[in-house]
């Protein structure tokens, strides 16, 4: 199958953001420090052996935990030692998955200028280059989950609307997908009861933290 987002060429500017995603510290994603309104986390999908979709604080308050008490942006590595997570499907990292996915391309969408046909670039992480430039794709954001499904693993770590409005990371290392935006953007992805959207320290401020 044939992505339809297009490769672009590797001394494309990227809108001025090519040397920071170019640089080591974004090896795993990059995660802007400002120049938008608000940002959050949606979790990745979980689900049980029967293919029933858990909401991540469902799985936690079971083990008595809550997410507001974990300092660290979300991962795996926050059901371990909780009978049973072993045996679930997800939550993916470094990568999003398609359910999640398409969700959140309807309600990036909704918000967008120029809506499902708002162009879009998009950049793998850095940790999956050997050498020489980041990888990078345009296309229309409606065609993200068409572009996703020609994937054996690992959407690109970012992708963003080319006119500024919004950013999307996929870290490495998470299993989350960190959205930067509007604040009535933010609001929608809060508020929308198919995603499993949260607010959570950034990664920034969690490597802050003492």
């Amino acid at each position: 199958m044939t992505s339809p987002w297009v490769p672009l060429p590797d001394d494309h500017p990227l809108g001025g953001l090519r040397p920071v995603l170019d640089r080591a510290d974004a090896e795993l994603g990059h995660e802007p420090a400002d120049g938008f309104e608000d940002r959050c986390w949606i979790l990745h999908t979980v689900r049980d052996a029967d293919g029933r979709r858990l909401r991540w604080r469902e799985i936690l308050a079971a083990a008595g935990r809550r997410l507001e008490d974990w300092p660290h942006p979300p991962s795996y590595l926050l059901f371990e030692g909780i009978p049973g997570t072993d045996e679930h499907d997800g939550p993916s990292d470094g990568e999003i998955d398609h359910e999640t996915l398409v969700r959140l391309v309807e309600l990036l969408a909704q918000h967008s200028a120029a809506g499902p046909d708002t162009p879009c670039h998009a950049v793998h992480a850095g940790i999956e280059r050997a050498d020489g430039p980041l990888p990078a794709r345009l296309g229309r954001l409606a065609d993200a989950p068409a572009h996703h499904a020609t994937l054996s693993a690992n959407f690109p770590a970012n992708w963003w609307a080319v006119d500024g409005s919004w950013f999307v990371l996929t870290d490495w290392d998470l299993c989350a997908t960190e959205v930067f935006g509007s604040a009535r953007l933010i609001a929608a992805l809060l508020a929308d009861e198919e995603l499993e959207a949260v607010r959570h320290p950034s990664i920034a401020e969690a490597l802050a933290r003492p």
